[in-house]
């Protein structure tokens, strides 16, 4: 018996769509203009460290602190996402990104068979969309939560409220669903949420040494019941994995 589904919601950063060439040097461009944008210079020498204070969360407004810039957390979220929605459009413009073959494969097998589909990402709409346009005749999201909804809300992963806006906007309920991602992020969110949930491991786009660190992760979590929540229902190396799943 196949795996009776409703609807699926996808992540989008590396699950439905490859949205840079290098992503170590992509956030690290990204990360120095959006300082230049609010007024500020790294200094020479210091940018790996003060991305990190950013993406951990560590000592960063300080760091802008002692190179004169003031401004919030918020307000520095804000002037990113503008930046980075700038620049991953020129990147899909320019054909460096863009729907994954297998993800145009999965939204039409989906629709010819009435299932719904949703994206749910810290990506804005406007890139995820410029995508899903450079690829005519490709059926679109019927539901969404991005970026500037994250920040509007004050909702990130795994809060399993970002779920629940998407099912509603599906009309349908988490055991009707699947949540598919390539982080455990995604995962615990499906699960917290009652939605069957999928892993989706693309080693050419990640390094094998992060696949094999979340894999440990996963195996760790079987036998944790406070982790149970990182442990999918499937992992695929290709979102056409689903199909003979689906299709029992």
């Amino acid at each position: 018996m196949g795996l009776d589904l409703k609807g699926v919601v996808f992540d989008n950063d590396n699950t439905i769509a490859k949205i840079y060439p290098d992503p170590k040097i992509y956030w690290r461009d990204v990360f120095l203009k959006v300082v230049e944008e609010c007024g500020g210079k790294v200094p020479e020498g210091k940018e790996d460290e003060y991305m990190i204070s950013y993406y951990t969360g560590k000592g960063f407004i300080e760091r802008l602190e002692s190179i004169g810039l003031k401004t919030s957390m918020d307000e520095f979220q804000k002037v990113k996402g503008i930046v980075d929605e700038r620049e991953r459009v020129a990147y899909i413009k320019a054909g460096k990104a863009g729907l994954f073959p297998d993800a145009v494969k999965i939204f039409k097998y989906l629709t010819s068979k009435g299932i719904k589909f949703a994206v749910a990402t810290f990506t804005t709409k406007a890139v995820v969309m410029e995508a899903f346009h450079q690829k005519p005749g490709v059926p679109q999201p019927q539901g969404f939560f991005d970026w500037n909804d994250s920040l509007r809300l004050k909702l990130e992963k795994p809060n399993p409220r970002i779920a629940n806006i998407v099912l509603e906007q599906l009309d349908l309920r988490p055991e009707e669903t699947a949540m598919v991602g390539d982080r455990l992020t995604d995962i615990m969110m499906g699960n917290l949420a009652g939605m069957t949930t999928f892993l989706v491991k693309r080693v050419e786009e990640d390094s094998p040494e992060l696949i094999e660190t979340i894999e440990k992760e996963i195996e760790v979590a079987r036998f944790d019941p406070e982790s149970k929540i990182k442990v999918p229902d499937y992992q695929i190396t290709r979102l056409t994995d689903m199909i003979p799943i689906l299709e029992g």
